[in-house]
């Protein structure tokens, strides 16, 4: 869907009419766009949510020489994965535990992220010459906020882009005295979309879906405990 077409169903979703849609530049048109790319934001910074349309395996640059190994993180990076994983000059795959700053181990090589504007992935351990990983590439895979629409023609990224559309005309109509009335239904038709992409988001692929952890405990009769 593109943000032309979001405007469109957001037009029609307020006014039950589709022929006073706002054009591109116009005043509704900005402000819809802004709040539709700050609901975009929300999804997306939703600590407990990670989206898999989200992830990303980003490179991070080379490997070189340092006493203290430090990389800077894209401005967009949400949340990192299970691991970093280092490709070598010889194609190579080097895996890198990543683990939480307080549990870092200074004996053994695992990275962790920290800081903030930027945050940066720190090396536990310096990377010294002669290291096969020297003049390899770093990847970071994670989550990283998709970029904001601005465009007629640009493409909205989310697990189901109508939930941006009834979340943004939620939105609207509860900030517009002539729309606040449809407000409680359009957040309504929002919670039941954003249930349904939840839904989707912990699936597996076709046929293979994701196993839930579970653990189960026998219950003693009362004839054996006796």
């Amino acid at each position: 869907m593109t943000l032309d077409q979001a405007i469109t169903r957001i037009s029609y979703a307020l006014r039950g009419v589709d022929d006073e849609v706002p054009t591109e530049g116009d005043e509704e048109y900005i402000y819809w766009t802004e709040t539709l790319n700050r609901k975009k934001d929300e999804l997306y910074e939703d600590v407990i949510q990670r989206w898999s349309i989200a992830y990303e395996e980003r490179s991070l640059g080379t490997i070189s020489v340092s006493s203290s190994p430090v990389y800077n993180l894209p401005t967009d990076f949400l949340a990192p994965s299970t691991s970093v994983y280092i490709t070598t000059t010889d194609d190579t795959r080097v895996e890198v535990e990543l683990v939480h700053p307080e549990e870092k181990n200074v004996n053994n090589r695992n990275v962790f992220v920290a800081d903030n504007t930027p945050q940066k992935l720190y090396f536990t351990t310096p990377i010294t010459t002669g290291e096969s990983i020297v003049g390899g590439t770093l990847y970071m895979p994670g989550y990283y906020l998709p970029a904001d629409v601005s465009d007629a023609a640009d493409s909205l990224i989310a697990p189901d882009p109508n939930w941006l559309v009834m979340a943004t005309a939620a939105e609207v109509a509860f900030n517009d005295i002539v729309y606040e009335a449809k407000a409680p239904d359009l957040n309504a038709k929002a919670n039941n979309l954003y249930k349904m992409m939840t839904s989707k988001n912990r699936r597996g692929t076709f046929n293979r879906p994701r196993k839930t952890p579970y653990a189960n405990y026998r219950i003693k009769s009362a004839e054996i405990a006796r």
